[in-house]
């Protein structure tokens, strides 16, 4: 006992050594050159501007309270408006299609042969998945951008010594919804999303992994999370090809 005793103060002691050693953070540097708020929009714009179409294979995760899902896809987005998403089984077949576009969704199960709209839509993603998500909310966030931008009202921009990033404050006007925007200040790239309406947080983004795509830095890792719900979508994008065109019946289905 007194052995075991011993051997639990000494490994106590080697913990407490090795936390007071630590060295501490290095503190964040702040940009050579802060930027003002009409340049960093001019940036965000031209750059969302220059994304008109994108296709990728993408690894899907819906996370949920009770349950996880692990879905291999191809996602195509067409504008800020247009998505389709083909879920493919093991063999890379297409098993299931959604589109979504501003006047409704369809899910096309390939097996049953059966077309499904909007509410139908909303309940078979509930017994999936216990939950739902409104593409057409996310259409933007996925290509990359910020939803909504030119009808955002840009409010003032500070920078964050904790992270390092220009945080922008915003309001959705339309919908009287306050966003809170963090962008690189070495890229001016969007980093992280806030949405809040009723004064609760509705969803947060986070662009990550940025990498080359097209001439285009693109964050190859995006994710919604929805902290009321406690829920979550996150994609992971493999060789993403941007503006390289959709074909002009990428988003209808045409059902026998």
């Amino acid at each position: 006992m007194k052995r075991k005793l011993k051997l639990l103060l000494c490994v106590l002691a080697g913990v407490l050594t090795a936390c007071e050693t630590l060295p501490p953070p290095k503190p964040v540097e702040p940009p050579a050159q802060f930027l003002t708020l009409d340049e960093i929009s001019r940036q965000l714009t031209m750059r969302q501007d220059g994304i008109h179409n994108i296709k990728s294979l993408v690894k899907s995760a819906i996370r949920t309270p009770e349950k996880n899902h692990n879905l291999k896809q191809v996602l195509l987005i067409d504008g800020e408006t247009s998505l389709r998403l083909d879920t493919l089984n093991l063999f890379s077949q297409p098993v299931g299609v959604l589109i979504s576009d501003q006047t409704q969704i369809l899910l096309y199960d390939t097996k049953s042969n059966k077309l499904y709209r909007n509410r139908e839509v909303w309940d078979i993603m509930m017994r999936t998945f216990g939950t739902v998500f409104d593409f057409r909310e996310y259409v933007s966030v996925f290509s990359g951008k910020i939803p909504r931008l030119a009808e955002l009202h840009l409010k003032d921009v500070r920078w964050n010594p904790e992270t390092g990033n220009y945080q922008i404050t915003a309001v959705d006007t339309e919908h009287n919804a306050p966003l809170e925007i963090e962008v690189d200040p070495d890229t001016l790239h969007p980093v992280r999303l806030a949405k809040w309406e009723g004064g609760k947080r509705v969803y947060t983004v986070h662009w990550e992994d940025y990498q080359d795509a097209e001439g285009h830095l693109f964050p190859h890792i995006i994710t919604v999370e929805r902290p009321q719900l406690g829920d979550a979508v996150v994609m992971k994008f493999n060789n993403p090809l941007i503006n390289q065109g959709v074909p002009e019946d990428a988003f209808q289905l045409n059902v026998p």
